[in-house]
């Protein structure tokens, strides 16, 4: 089967052709546009903004993924997200679907990034744990099979991503944050982190609680206590911050999944997500899992964002299919 996808949840206009590919998927077209720019001079996404932004790229976009294509159906992701970027995607995939007389399929948002993780030839054995960490959402997920998935843990308020994005505020660095902060972490030499890591100590909540949740929503209030008392932010303090914080995050959630697989038995754990392409968090995670005797999966970078390749995966290896009267779900949740 062959897909044209489209994904519209929040600041991406993007649209990819796919298909199946052995036990996976295979990515023939995967075009992006980003207004990212355009939402740094506000310091983070403005919704209004995106939703003009994509009226103007999507129909571009489609065109571009769909020259010298043939295609079986169309998948649009419905949810969760942004529900004017939502709209621009579920409406173009209605009209394309009643026009081309193609089937539709829908698309959960969060299942998609996870099954990016199906795009190559080498996909997840089942059962599988998979961490799903981006801006809104870090999750625990118990996957026995394509279809049965159940939340098994994850955060008691903020998303892992959110927490990036405020750190990186707080600061001083420009959005987007989690790359920010990644960049300036990376900066601390090995000698530098020996030396002064104890300057910056910060909480890792709830890491020795044998359940699986989580929170991030004390360690973004610590960095603002710490900004707040210093003297003069440089930036070698900056970057001090920075590496303390990626490291208690990465902490936390590589705690929390190896306990998951203590837990749950799986015979692969997943990372997926827009903070699944952190350097940190992609080493570390990777090589504990590997050290516990399990099969460790991440997307390339390029699909750890939001992008269209992902919502095609998904709507190969689960498809939903769906009418005309498809609507926008903005607080669809992951399973």
């Amino acid at each position: 089967m062959k897909v044209l996808a489209i994904e519209s949840t929040c600041d991406e206009t993007a649209a990819a052709v796919v298909e199946s590919f052995g036990n996976g998927v295979r990515v023939l077209k995967n075009i992006v546009a980003s207004s990212v720019e355009m939402h740094q001079k506000y310091g983070g996404i403005v919704p209004e903004v995106a939703a003009r932004e994509q009226v103007k790229s999507i129909i571009p976009v489609v065109l571009e993924a769909m020259e010298g294509e043939e295609i079986d159906a169309v998948a649009v992701s419905y949810g969760p997200g942004l529900m004017g970027s939502l709209l621009i995607g579920v409406e173009t995939a209605k009209a394309l679907v009643w026009a081309w007389n193609k089937p539709l399929l829908r698309v959960n948002h969060m299942a998609a990034h996870i099954l990016a993780n199906w795009i190559g030839a080498e996909v997840p054995e089942l059962p599988a744990v998979g961490l799903v960490v981006s801006g809104g959402h870090t999750d625990l997920i118990l996957m026995e099979s394509l279809t049965k998935w159940t939340w098994i843990g994850g955060t008691r308020d903020d998303a892992v991503g959110e927490a990036f994005d405020k750190t990186a505020r707080l600061l001083g660095l420009p959005y987007p944050g989690g790359p920010e902060v990644d960049k300036a972490a990376s900066k601390v030499t090995e000698e530098e982190w020996t030396k002064d890591k104890n300057q910056f100590k910060l909480p890792r909540p709830l890491i020795h609680d044998p359940r699986l949740d989580m929170s991030f929503s004390g360690i973004k209030a610590a960095v603002a206590r710490m900004v707040e008392v210093q003297k003069e932010l440089d930036e070698k303090t900056k970057n001090l911050i920075a590496r303390e914080f990626s490291e208690a995050v990465v902490e936390v959630l590589v705690k929390k999944t190896l306990k998951a697989i203590e837990v749950y038995q799986p015979k692969s754990v997943i990372l997926a997500g827009g903070v699944a392409a952190n350097r940190k968090l992609r080493d570390t995670l990777g090589r504990e899992v590997e050290q516990a005797g399990r099969k460790f999966f991440v997307p390339d970078l390029k699909y750890c964002g939001d992008n269209a390749a992902m919502v095609g995966a998904a709507a190969i290896m689960r498809p939903e299919k769906s009418e005309l009267d498809l609507r926008p779900e903005p607080s669809l949740a992951v399973v």
